[in-house]
């Protein structure tokens, strides 16, 4: 069973940092945030960095934005390509990374002044592949908390930590347990490059749930870091993951999701991969009743595609549904879809407007 223990840091002094961390930027059309992530990672108490941003075509300022923070900071490299996308983008950078260890950043995001020398102490006290850190969402005009700031200069602290194999984090992953933040993202990471020096990014979108699955599946030891060091911009109106129910999500991110089931299988844990597709399932029956109720023009389209998805669980219902992380209520929803989805329908409309208003009320 894995558990959170605390721990304290151990700084790393500007003598012993050793070590180069080579910190990946993916750039396009943000000239709004890109100033300021680039910001927070030149100020890193962890100074020796590599630090790649890949300039995706920009059609805003933010190339020139870009090429300005390099003139000023000689650790930072500009690579100015045609638009490709995030994963690409990434690939680029990591086709001519140095570092010992390799780190993401989202261009719009940007994170605390300790986190990569928190991260790297935790890697090299326990002799990881691989430190999560937790994250904070925050609005799109959001700057460090002065807490962080003034953590950050401090000599020693302690927080929660849990030490994890493969499986742990696969397991942890896959039933997303909140409590150990690993999430798909790459972003809150910081892997040994030997770890990952063959692995790149598929060419889509969502190109995290394929890449971060291979990499657990392949580390032998990582940490959770209950730190919010990552500071995750979750507001931005023109962001690809701030636009409902998109068709990228059946044509992109479901393939994704069957790419993570056979990977889970290939390594001979068909007990996630049991797992995986009731959380799937109960994904696709949240985005079913966000189209039926949304206003897109498309949406009657987009249900349908999404029940035809939806139906095919009445395959391995009986494995999908017997799983340690299985709800009754769950399974119930998902039965009454299979037998008809206006069953499903008005279960849901007379839950959410009349049980779970009164179950709020009686707490």
């Amino acid at each position: 069973m894995v558990v959170l223990q605390k721990q304290s840091i151990d700084r790393i002094e500007k003598s012993n940092q050793k070590e180069l961390i080579t910190v990946i930027v993916a750039c396009y059309n943000i000239e709004k945030y890109i100033g300021r992530c680039l910001d927070s990672i030149c100020n890193q108490t962890y100074q020796n960095l590599e630090i790649l941003v890949t300039d995706d075509g920009s059609t805003d300022s933010s190339g020139k934005i870009c090429d300005e923070f390099a003139e000023k900071d000689s650790r930072i490299t500009v690579f100015h390509t045609e638009n490709s996308g995030l994963g690409m983008a990434r690939n680029y950078a990591m086709d001519r990374a140095s570092g010992d260890y390799i780190a993401f950043v989202d261009g719009d995001d940007f994170i605390v002044p300790r986190m990569y020398e928190e991260m790297l102490s935790v890697i090299k006290k326990h002799d990881l592949d691989i430190a999560i850190a937790g994250y904070r969402e925050v609005s799109d005009s959001a700057k460090l908390l002065e807490e962080d700031i003034t953590k950050s200069l401090e000599q020693s602290f302690v927080c929660d930590i849990a030490v994890m194999d493969s499986g742990d984090m696969l397991k942890t992953l896959v039933e997303e347990d909140e409590k150990f933040i690993i999430q798909n993202c790459a972003w809150n990471k910081l892997y040994k490059r030997s770890a990952v020096s063959k692995l790149r990014f598929p060419n889509q979108l969502y190109e995290d749930i394929v890449y971060t699955t291979v990499l657990l599946s392949k580390m032998k030891k990582g940490a959770v870091i209950c730190d919010k060091l990552y500071q995750y911009v979750v507001d931005r109106k023109d962001s690809i993951m701030n636009q409902g129910v998109r068709w990228e999500i059946l044509t992109q991110q479901i393939p994704s999701y069957k790419e993570r089931d056979r990977i889970l299988i290939s390594v001979g844990r068909q007990d996630l991969a049991d797992i995986h597709d009731y959380m799937v399932y109960k994904k696709l029956l949240i985005l079913y009743t966000l189209a039926r109720r949304s206003k897109d023009r498309e949406k009657k389209a987009k249900m349908r595609a999404l029940g035809k998805e939806i139906k095919k669980s009445k395959e391995r219902f009986d494995f999908i549904y017997s799983t340690p992380v299985s709800n009754p209520h769950q399974k119930l929803r998902t039965r009454l879809f299979l037998i008809h989805p206006l069953l499903f329908n008005i279960f849901t409309d007379i839950n959410d407007t009349f049980i779970l208003p009164y179950k709020n009320r009686q707490r």
